[in-house]
């Protein structure tokens, strides 16, 4: 989804829950800068899938802002993009922060191997969710085995919760706490074009580190080891040093 991030703005238990898939080892996390349901990530996510169901549930939820058409639109998107993959996907019906309370709505996260949180507007994505039925269940989830995989504003929410007084320049960290410690930015090669623009946001994250994502680049990881994918460069910025990572290279980050 074409949203900038220089523009805007749990542990796991040792078994699952009746209601979802038993846990298969610790938490695993597909993160993307941009290009959601595109070619270039199909590998990646069938390195996600591995040991996993074979099943996705599509999340355009931040996309709700911009209209009916827009969300049909990507929700389309994601299904033709893994039925062309051989997966099984269905689309949860979220829009507004009302339906992250319906039992339809939570329920839609049931059996699936993977929850793909696709890009849009990550406050409006936040809000919707936060505090919610459908937010308990997604972690309920993810402790049970389901990969969450998040674009964009769907990368943005797997961030550290944000500091009740953020700093100054950084509003845009708006996350849910997904993985613990993490801020990721996202479309993080456009930022380069506006001078001093990522040394003063990655300045901004208080504690912690950072992850800026480039378009088409994704990580693959379980909140502490990652591997890099895609097309891209990954920018960590950590204990005061900035490093940069490319397909096919790994890191480390705390747990």
């Amino acid at each position: 989804m074409p949203f900038v991030a220089t523009c805007s703005s749990i542990a796991p238990t040792s078994c699952g829950h009746p209601r979802y898939p038993r846990r298969v080892g610790a938490r695993r996390f597909l993160l993307m800068g941009s290009g959601e349901f595109e070619p270039w990530s199909e590998e990646v996510e069938r390195v996600a899938l591995e040991d996993r169901p074979g099943r996705v549930a599509i999340v355009p939820a931040a996309s709700a802002p911009e209209g009916d058409e827009v969300f049909d639109r990507w929700a389309r998107m994601g299904l033709e993009h893994y039925a062309a993959m051989g997966v099984e996907a269905w689309v949860v019906p979220l829009k507004r922060r009302e339906d992250a309370e319906r039992d339809e709505v939570v329920g839609a996260l049931e059996g699936a191997g993977m929850v793909f949180v696709s890009g849009g507007n990550p406050r409006y994505l936040g809000h919707a969710i936060d505090g919610t039925p459908f937010l308990d269940a997604l972690g309920r989830a993810l402790d049970a085995g389901t990969v969450f995989a998040g674009c964009s504003a769907g990368a943005m929410v797997a961030s550290r919760r944000p500091d009740a007084r953020p700093r100054f320049g950084a509003a845009w960290v708006s996350g849910l706490g997904l993985i613990e410690g993490g801020s990721f930015g996202v479309h993080w090669d456009k930022a380069r074009f506006i001078p001093g623009m990522r040394p003063f946001l990655m300045s901004r994250v208080r504690g912690g580190w950072f992850a800026g994502l480039d378009e088409r680049t994704a990580i693959l990881g379980d909140g502490s080891s990652w591997v890099v994918h895609g097309l891209g460069t990954v920018t960590l910025r950590m204990d005061g040093r900035t490093r940069s990572f490319r397909a096919g290279q790994r890191f480390e980050t705390p747990a």
